[in-house]
């Protein structure tokens, strides 16, 4: 994968997936721009980097810094949008209406935001956008419903800008991770039956990797994707759902 001369602005960067698509794209040649609520964890993904790579503590939820945020990453080939707030588990019943504000602000909000302030710096450059939803759009997980709900809107808000911002030349595609293999699955799987199953679901008979997730959000990043929008494209080692 060459993404040599290709400047990506990468949202929600930390431990796991964010980190590695950090990896992946400055390893395939992109020039590389990192944002996260959590300087912190900038910090620490930056050391990995080349030296002076540009680091970018951002609220996405809030227009105005995501607008001082696109001055700074300035003209951009591909945006990844791995940022997400994961709401309170529980039944909908018991979801305040100041819990659904927070999670339209911290899934969809928080994409559409920077993706509008970077727009003039991507047009004419046949730029391309990938979302990162998750395998709660396609199974949920008992208690998780308006994370799931945000997850699966996010897939139709992909077709909704793909036909918007195809005549600019600029592409919108999603990635749906299956479980990726992380310390976190662990607390998720406290049944070590539970996780059995699960991997045995799979045709693979186990868990993606966030490499593995990384490298076909890299192939949505790069020309070899050239004609490909409006899509989704499930990562999840053959888990079919029925």
């Amino acid at each position: 994968m060459d993404l040599t001369g290709r400047r990506a602005a990468i949202a929600g960067v930390g431990p796991g997936l964010g980190r590695e698509l950090a990896l992946t794209f400055a390893a395939a040649g992109a020039e590389v721009a990192l944002l996260a609520r959590n300087a912190a964890h900038l910090d620490e993904v930056a050391a990995e980097l080349t030296p002076g790579v540009l680091r970018l503590p951002t609220d996405l939820t809030d227009r105005a810094q995501c607008a001082a945020a696109a001055e700074r990453i300035g003209a951009v080939d591909v945006l990844v949008h791995n940022a997400f707030t994961r709401p309170p588990l529980g039944s909908l019943g018991e979801r305040t209406a100041a819990d659904w504000h927070a999670a339209v602000d911290g899934n969809i909000l928080s994409a559409t935001n920077l993706l509008y302030e970077l727009l003039p710096r991507m047009r004419g450059r046949s730029a391309s956008v990938v979302l990162i939803s998750s395998i709660s759009a396609r199974r949920p997980h008992p208690g998780s419903g308006i994370y799931a709900a945000m997850k699966s809107a996010m897939l139709t808000l992909v077709q909704v800008l793909a036909r918007e911002l195809g005549p600019a030349g600029i592409r919108v595609n999603a990635v749906v991770p299956g479980y990726i293999e992380s310390d976190n699955l662990e607390a998720f799987f406290a049944d070590p039956q539970a996780r059995r199953d699960a991997e045995a679901g799979t045709c693979l008979g186990r868990f993606v990797t966030a490499r593995e997730v990384a490298a076909v959000v890299a192939f949505f990043g790069s020309p070899l994707s050239a004609g490909v929008t409006g899509q989704t494209l499930d990562v999840n080692a053959g888990q079919w759902f029925g």
